[in-house]
């Protein structure tokens, strides 16, 4: 019953409903409104000075490295250091029982005196002997006079004759004697000097200055001649090797003569012509690359032919410690002058497989794809060899926005390049607000574009002005 009820209700409501609108009454309609234009950054390429570089990954070690090791057999007696504290060149870092060594030492010592006096002996004995022997001569010499004078007998001139040879036999062991005895002295001075550096040897010194390692002996150990009882690393400098493959090597030579070509600057084809070139290095965590150094070594055997690779070795200061042996880093060799090129961020670069192209803006705010050819990318940046002329706006953020033929709203950023920073590895290029309208009027400080960038030679293509 109340169901009926309810139905009934609801269908009166439904009649009252269309007896409200008369017949012919107007409603609203859904009508389309387009969007309105969207919004882009863009900006006009950065001219500027590119200077080619060179970039391989290389592995550090430290400038000096030496193994402490005992030179005489013995008991550890005492340590004098602390590992990893820093020592210098002939500082006592053992000391080996020496009770056995200063025995010996004292009986050579003793061997050494012992000859002295043997010298000093026969010696004595020469003198006799010489004394002897002219004593002969001159009674020879008397008893030949007085044969002659018919004054003495043929048997005393024989006598005389015979005691003068014996004397001189004598005179002649006798400083036969002494040649021997210095010999003598020699073998127990060499043997003495022996005895001396073992027993020097049981203070083992520090063989260079640098922080000393751990112990590899516990104090009473006993160590044998040779073994290696720590090491010493001086790391105040520290050398990064690394080698670059033939084609690298050439397409950097290459752009370096180019460079000092447009510059009118010599070029040095001497044989040390890398030596004290300017090298940067990164970690891998580093912000760019904060270390700078030099290049100090070239393998002079040149190209290795098992791997097509030139050996090279540069050094750094490290006296604050922050580059450790044996760290991977990446070092980059930069040419010693600049070539001009045009660069754009690198985030404004589309590609796909017919090559690269970015979306410029025209004088009508109508968005053109735009085909380049692209030298390099480093640090954020694109060199842009061809494809692009000083005044085109390139599209540096809202590309998901910006479609070939569509009207959009742009707004011009102005951007500059610090070439210091660029060449460390840094000098991002800032994409992330405007700074200028495209009317001109300013809305935020604008940043002047410097003169020099830098730019990589690893990949196929040099930069071209």
């Amino acid at each position: 019953m109340n169901k009926t009820k309810l139905f009934q209700t609801a269908s009166l409501l439904v009649v009252l409903g269309f007896a409200t609108c008369p017949t012919g009454c107007t409603r609203p309609t859904n009508e389309y409104v387009p969007p309105p234009p969207p919004t882009v950054t863009t900006a006009l390429p950065v001219r500027s000075k590119i200077t080619p570089f060179l970039e391989q990954t290389g592995r550090t070690e430290a400038s000096e490295e030496a193994d402490v090791r005992a030179r005489v057999r013995g008991f550890i007696q005492q340590l004098d250091f602390q590992p990893g504290e820093p020592v210098e060149k002939g500082s006592v870092l053992y000391k080996i029982e020496p009770d056995q060594y200063e025995a010996v030492y004292q009986s050579a010592a003793a061997k050494v005196e012992a000859a002295k006096a043997d010298i000093q002996v026969k010696e004595a004995r020469v003198a006799t002997l010489k004394a002897e022997s002219d004593r002969a001569a001159l009674e020879l010499q008397r008893e030949e006079a007085l044969k002659k004078q018919n004054a003495s007998s043929e048997a005393q001139y024989q006598k005389a004759f015979a005691a003068n040879k014996a004397a001189l036999a004598n005179l002649e062991s006798g400083k036969a004697d002494v040649l021997a005895a210095n010999a003598n002295l020699g073998s127990a001075v060499a043997t003495e000097d022996q005895a001396k550096l073992d027993l020097d040897y049981t203070d083992v010194h520090a063989p260079i200055k640098g922080s000393i390692t751990k112990t590899f002996f516990k104090l009473g150990n006993l160590v044998e001649n040779g073994d290696r009882l720590a090491t010493v690393v001086n790391d105040e400098t520290i050398f990064a090797n690394f080698s670059i493959s033939d084609r690298s090597l050439l397409e950097f030579m290459k752009a370096r003569e180019l460079a000092q070509t447009e510059n009118q600057i010599e070029i040095n084809s001497g044989k040390d012509k890398w030596r004290g070139k300017k090298v940067y290095l990164r970690r891998e965590t580093d912000d760019g690359f904060p270390f700078e150094g030099e290049l100090d070594y070239v393998d002079q055997a040149g190209i290795e032919s098992d791997t097509g690779t030139l050996g090279l070795r540069a050094s750094f200061e490290n006296i604050d410690r922050q580059l450790l042996p044996g760290l991977f880093v990446t070092v980059r060799i930069p040419a010693e002058e600049s070539v001009e090129s045009l660069l754009i961020p690198e985030v404004a670069l589309t590609r796909n497989g017919q090559g690269s192209f970015v979306m410029t803006v025209t004088e009508s705010n109508e968005v053109t794809q735009t085909s380049v050819i692209v030298g390099q990318t480093v640090s954020g940046w694109a060199i842009i060899q061809s494809g692009l002329k000083d005044d085109d706006q390139v599209i540096i953020n809202g590309l998901q926005r910006a479609r070939a033929g569509l009207k959009v709203v742009p707004t011009l950023k102005q951007l500059s390049v610090d070439a210091e920073a660029l060449l460390r590895g840094r000098g991002q290029p800032d994409t992330a607000s405007a700074v200028t309208p495209a009317n001109g009027s300013q809305v935020g400080s604008s940043a002047t574009p410097t003169d020099e960038a830098s730019a990589s030679t690893t990949s196929p293509k040099t930069p071209a002005p």
